[in-house]
Protein backbone atom coordinates (compact mmCIF):
# COMPACT_ATOMS: atom_id res chain seq x y z
CA UNK A 1 0.00 0.00 0.00
CA UNK A 2 1.28 3.20 -0.93
CA UNK A 3 -0.68 5.44 1.36
CA UNK A 4 1.24 3.84 4.64
CA UNK A 5 4.76 4.87 2.60
CA UNK A 6 3.06 8.07 1.63
CA UNK A 7 2.15 8.59 5.22
CA UNK A 8 5.82 7.95 5.65
CA UNK A 9 7.33 10.76 3.37
CA UNK A 10 5.23 13.36 5.02
CA UNK A 11 5.98 12.35 8.38
CA UNK A 12 9.72 12.50 7.50
CA UNK A 13 9.08 16.36 5.60
CA UNK A 14 7.31 17.56 8.69
CA UNK A 15 10.26 15.77 10.95
CA UNK A 16 12.56 17.26 9.53
CA UNK A 17 10.60 20.99 9.74
CA UNK A 18 10.72 20.43 13.52
CA UNK A 19 14.20 18.93 14.43
CA UNK A 20 16.35 21.09 16.36
CA UNK A 21 19.85 22.40 15.36
CA UNK A 22 22.42 19.81 16.20
CA UNK A 23 19.76 16.44 15.95
CA UNK A 24 20.45 14.51 12.66
CA UNK A 25 17.29 13.50 10.80
CA UNK A 26 17.12 11.35 8.38
CA UNK A 27 14.94 8.47 6.20
CA UNK A 28 16.39 5.81 7.31
CA UNK A 29 19.26 4.80 9.99
CA UNK A 30 22.60 5.80 8.80
CA UNK A 31 24.89 2.84 10.80
CA UNK A 32 26.78 5.98 12.28
CA UNK A 33 27.13 6.03 16.05
CA UNK A 34 29.09 9.01 16.40
CA UNK A 35 26.10 11.08 16.85
CA UNK A 36 25.24 12.73 19.83
CA UNK A 37 21.46 13.33 18.53
CA UNK A 38 19.92 11.57 16.02
CA UNK A 39 16.18 10.92 14.78
CA UNK A 40 15.00 8.29 11.68
CA UNK A 41 12.33 5.95 10.71
CA UNK A 42 12.35 2.73 10.71
CA UNK A 43 10.28 -0.42 9.61
CA UNK A 44 6.99 0.25 7.52
CA UNK A 45 4.02 -2.50 8.37
CA UNK A 46 0.91 -2.48 6.72
CA UNK A 47 -1.39 -4.68 9.44
CA UNK A 48 -5.03 -4.57 8.53
CA UNK A 49 -7.29 -4.10 5.51
CA UNK A 50 -10.45 -3.82 6.17
CA UNK A 51 -13.99 -3.54 3.18
CA UNK A 52 -16.29 -0.89 4.55
CA UNK A 53 -18.32 -1.21 1.68
CA UNK A 54 -20.03 -3.61 -0.68
CA UNK A 55 -20.56 -1.94 -4.36
CA UNK A 56 -20.84 -3.08 -7.73
CA UNK A 57 -17.42 -2.81 -9.63
CA UNK A 58 -14.04 -3.70 -9.28
CA UNK A 59 -12.77 -1.24 -6.59
CA UNK A 60 -14.11 -1.29 -3.15
CA UNK A 61 -13.65 0.92 -0.15
CA UNK A 62 -11.12 -0.42 1.90
CA UNK A 63 -9.95 0.85 5.76
CA UNK A 64 -6.17 0.55 6.05
CA UNK A 65 -4.27 0.51 9.15
CA UNK A 66 -0.41 0.25 9.35
CA UNK A 67 2.42 1.67 11.78
CA UNK A 68 5.47 3.60 10.61
CA UNK A 69 8.15 2.84 13.53
CA UNK A 70 10.49 6.67 14.52
CA UNK A 71 13.73 5.65 16.28
CA UNK A 72 16.34 8.55 18.08
CA UNK A 73 18.94 8.48 19.71
CA UNK A 74 20.81 10.80 22.60
CA UNK A 75 24.31 10.21 23.69
CA UNK A 76 25.74 12.26 26.63
CA UNK A 77 28.54 11.36 28.12
CA UNK A 78 28.41 11.02 32.21
CA UNK A 79 24.31 12.02 31.96
CA UNK A 80 22.24 9.38 32.02
CA UNK A 81 19.21 11.78 33.22
CA UNK A 82 20.01 14.35 30.29
CA UNK A 83 20.52 11.51 27.43
CA UNK A 84 16.77 10.44 28.76
CA UNK A 85 15.23 14.00 28.97
CA UNK A 86 16.28 14.63 25.56
CA UNK A 87 15.30 11.67 23.88
CA UNK A 88 11.58 12.56 25.78
CA UNK A 89 11.71 15.86 24.21
CA UNK A 90 12.48 13.82 20.83
CA UNK A 91 9.46 11.69 21.10
CA UNK A 92 7.45 14.99 21.66
CA UNK A 93 9.22 16.08 18.18
CA UNK A 94 7.69 12.72 16.89
CA UNK A 95 3.98 13.82 18.14
CA UNK A 96 4.24 17.60 16.63
CA UNK A 97 5.43 15.74 13.32
CA UNK A 98 2.00 13.99 13.53
CA UNK A 99 0.28 16.70 13.87
CA UNK A 100 1.81 19.08 11.15
CA UNK A 101 0.92 16.57 8.59
CA UNK A 102 -1.32 18.21 6.08
CA UNK A 103 -3.70 15.34 5.75
CA UNK A 104 -4.36 16.58 2.47
CA UNK A 105 -1.39 15.93 0.72
CA UNK A 106 -1.73 11.80 1.37
CA UNK A 107 -4.80 10.40 -1.11
CA UNK A 108 -6.88 8.55 1.81
CA UNK A 109 -5.03 9.44 5.08
CA UNK A 110 -7.59 9.61 7.77
CA UNK A 111 -5.66 10.11 10.78
CA UNK A 112 -1.49 9.81 11.53
CA UNK A 113 -0.65 9.65 15.50
CA UNK A 114 1.82 8.15 17.99
CA UNK A 115 0.71 4.97 19.16
CA UNK A 116 3.08 3.88 21.98
CA UNK A 117 7.05 4.25 22.51
CA UNK A 118 9.40 2.59 24.29
CA UNK A 119 12.44 4.16 25.43
CA UNK A 120 16.27 2.49 26.99
CA UNK A 121 18.54 4.24 28.97
CA UNK A 122 22.00 3.23 29.96
CA UNK A 123 25.77 3.81 30.20
CA UNK A 124 28.33 2.32 28.72
CA UNK A 125 31.91 2.99 27.73
CA UNK A 126 31.15 5.48 25.68
CA UNK A 127 28.53 7.55 27.46
CA UNK A 128 25.08 7.44 28.46
CA UNK A 129 22.76 7.04 25.80
CA UNK A 130 18.81 7.01 25.92
CA UNK A 131 17.12 4.70 22.80
CA UNK A 132 13.31 5.96 22.03
CA UNK A 133 11.16 4.03 19.43
CA UNK A 134 7.62 5.63 18.63
CA UNK A 135 5.33 3.68 17.14
CA UNK A 136 3.09 5.42 15.08
CA UNK A 137 -0.29 4.17 13.29
CA UNK A 138 -1.34 5.28 10.10
CA UNK A 139 -5.14 5.03 9.37
CA UNK A 140 -6.54 5.64 5.68
CA UNK A 141 -9.56 4.77 3.30
CA UNK A 142 -8.34 3.77 -0.23
CA UNK A 143 -9.99 1.57 -3.27
CA UNK A 144 -8.79 -1.74 -3.98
Amino acid sequence: MSLIFDAKVALFEALRGLVPAGVQCTFAEMGQSDRRRQIWLGATVDEELEPVAMRAGPRKPTAVTGYVEAHAVVIAPGDPIGAERSVYALRDLVADACRAVDRATVAGLVDLRPESSSVETAETTDGAYSALTVRVRVRGRILT
